[in-house]
């Protein structure tokens, strides 16, 4: 073998070497491995639990606080398993903002969608519901760190012919608030 042929065959295996030792690398500092990110299209971040859970609940207070609203109901946010990802979560909080009058209701909608952009959230889509009661949607998503927010007007008082549920539940904006996919080595269902 030349000495040509033997240097790229040196070269080649310490490349080799060098990218399983990046791999290695990896591997430990995330906590998981890029070949098993469950098909997302990002590498998790590695958090813990209640972390994440506090990020929620402080996201959906800038959502709150945006919306000028009076009362919110006071739900709290839930770790679920990200479907593919070793020790991997994503955690979901849904909540509810009322107000007396649909009016101030439907004003808080459009506050919503006008500010959140200034705050960080960029509007996905803001248009009446893909659903036979086509209620007012907003989808946000968060650029820093990708939370996603779906935010419907909900005005059950307005119906012609009132369901069960509309009898039963007030006017409002539902919020549904959901975080990227984490990881956490001491991760278990139902924390």
């Amino acid at each position: 073998m030349s000495p040509t042929a033997t240097a790229e065959k040196s070269a080649g295996r310490a490349a080799v070497r060098l990218m399983a030792l990046a791999t290695s690398t990896l591997f430990l500092s995330t906590g998981c491995s890029t070949m098993n990110n469950g098909g997302l299209d990002y590498e998790p971040q590695r958090m813990s639990v209640s972390d994440a859970k506090d990020l929620v609940r402080e996201r959906s207070s800038a959502l709150f606080a945006v919306s000028g609203l009076p009362e919110a109901s006071n739900g709290a946010p839930d770790a679920s398993p990200c479907a593919g990802v070793d020790h991997g979560f994503l955690v979901r909080h849904f909540w509810s903002m009322y107000s007396p009058s649909s009016d101030d209701l439907k004003q808080a909608m459009d506050r919503l969608h006008t500010e959140l952009p200034a705050k960080g959230w960029k509007v996905v889509r803001f248009e009446p519901a893909k659903s036979q009661a086509k209620q007012l949607q907003l989808d946000v998503e968060h650029e820093k760190d990708h939370h996603t927010a779906t935010i419907e007007l909900l005005l059950p008082s307005t119906s012609k012919n009132p369901s069960k549920w509309e009898k039963e539940y007030r006017d409002s904006l539902s919020v549904s608030l959901t975080s990227p996919c984490y990881v956490d080595p001491e991760y278990k269902v139902g924390d």
